[in-house]
């Protein structure tokens, strides 16, 4: 009988010569992991089985059999360090493929459940800090938070950089989605307090770059936060991290919110829009140029048209919806400014826009004192009011009047000292 050995690389030899369609392929990956052997040279075959098995799994689109694989397999005469490098890769063939982050959560919490019982802290926290980040990109927020708030201690303990690092890291990402700047802050300024003490991989340095760019941008800071995402976008693009792009696009999107328009361009006709174009850089030029001529038509139809490119990521997301309220308070300035009395109707018909946008916009803008009038419901129309010149005479002669009494009192004060 031939071993296990021999009959692994008898499999290679088939598969390299295409001899093995994906059925067969699976069926003998399969027989080799049936043998129960502890010698090293099987375990290296069947480490490399389980590889191979998972990626055939995920070339065909079937990444709940890669788990399954985790769960009814045993590992067994692997040590607990090595199966859980095992399991580990397999996630990580798993999470090249679209569309599969629940599955994704599944296998790390099955993969933390273990190492917990097998009391290995270090997996532990790295696969504990791979859930939060795939809460954060699920948007579950808290549930990252309550993650992180659990390990850190740990972690301090252990006195771990590189752990603390990454961890303070995803805090920051998950504390912004929460919209807490405050804690988000503070933890960023924690990463990079650590990445100063160890040596940071340029990645890492980069994704502290890039949300250094997001905190600022919120706070709308756009030049200071285009220069953090120049230094982020220049380390992806030299490690062809797919990061890239949407670090690219952050960059536009600081261009636009300025109003600087020809760098826009400068941008896109340059190597690196060359280098990325596409539907995403196609719809930043479209947002410039729409925001350029100040049309909201044509912003909302921009908005439309790209809606896929704009929505999927919460930083453009936001600042898109920023610029949006910016030109619908032009635009309606634009239309009611000749008018004493004006009807909703009117400018909803004027604007292309649902009249509960803008009898909402209109209350706004009236309570924050930007247009002085009033909404009359009853005839559905804008009502302006004459503005009223104020002058200072009143409270000029006010100031004067408690000067001369401060003047009088002080005369009064010397006569009674004589």
């Amino acid at each position: 009988m031939a071993t296990l050995g021999e009959e692994f690389q008898t499999i290679l030899q088939e598969v390299d010569n295409a001899r093995l369609d994906t059925n067969n392929l699976e069926t003998a990956l399969l027989k080799l992991l049936s043998f129960d052997s502890k010698s090293e040279e099987h375990l290296k075959h069947k480490e490399s089985a389980y590889n191979k098995l998972s990626q055939l799994y995920c070339k065909q689109h079937k990444p709940q059999l890669v788990f399954q694989i985790m769960k009814t397999h045993d590992f067994s005469g692997f040590n607990q360090t090595r199966a859980a490098k095992i399991m580990r890769q397999m996630i990580d063939q798993v999470a090249q493929l679209e569309g599969t982050i629940e599955l994704q959560v599944d296998m790390c919490q099955f993969l933390i459940d273990q190492c917990a019982r097998d009391k290995k802290n270090y997996l532990k926290h790295k696969m504990q800090i791979r859930l939060a980040t795939l809460y954060n990109e699920q948007e579950k927020f808290t549930q990252g938070i309550e993650i992180i708030d659990k390990i850190v201690v740990e972690v301090r303990k252990a006195d771990d950089k590189h752990l603390l690092l990454e961890i303070y890291l995803i805090e920051s990402k998950l504390q912004f989605g929460q919209t807490n700047l405050a804690k988000a802050k503070a933890s960023l300024t924690a990463a990079r307090a650590c990445s100063n003490t160890i040596y940071c991989p340029p990645h890492v340095q980069a994704e502290i770059d890039m949300m250094a760019g997001v905190l600022y941008a919120e706070e709308r800071d756009y030049r200071t936060s285009y220069s953090y995402f120049y230094e982020a976008f220049e380390a992806f693009n030299n490690l062809e991290d797919k990061r890239a792009l949407g670090t690219l696009k952050y960059m536009l999107l600081c261009k636009i919110m300025i109003g600087a328009t020809d760098e826009v361009k400068q941008i896109l006709t340059g190597k690196h829009g060359l280098k990325y174009a596409g539907r995403h850089l196609e719809a930043m030029k479209a947002i410039s140029n729409s925001n350029q001529k100040k049309s909201l038509i044509e912003f909302t139809k921009v908005l439309d048209e790209y809606r896929e490119e704009i929505e999927g990521d919460k930083v453009m997301r936001l600042h898109i919806k920023q610029l949006y309220e910016v030109l619908l308070e032009m635009n309606l300035f634009q239309v009611i400014q000749p008018y004493s009395k004006v009807q909703i109707d009117y400018i909803t018909q004027r604007m292309q826009i649902d009249v509960e946008i803008i009898q909402r916009k209109l209350s706004e803008l009236i309570l924050d004192k930007k247009i002085d009038g009033t909404l009359d419901q009853g005839n559905d129309c804008l009502i302006l009011f004459d503005t009223v010149k104020h002058d200072n005479l009143y409270q000029h002669s006010l100031s004067l009047i408690n000067n001369l009494n401060g003047v009088v009192d002080k005369l009064f004060d010397r006569v009674k000292v004589k």
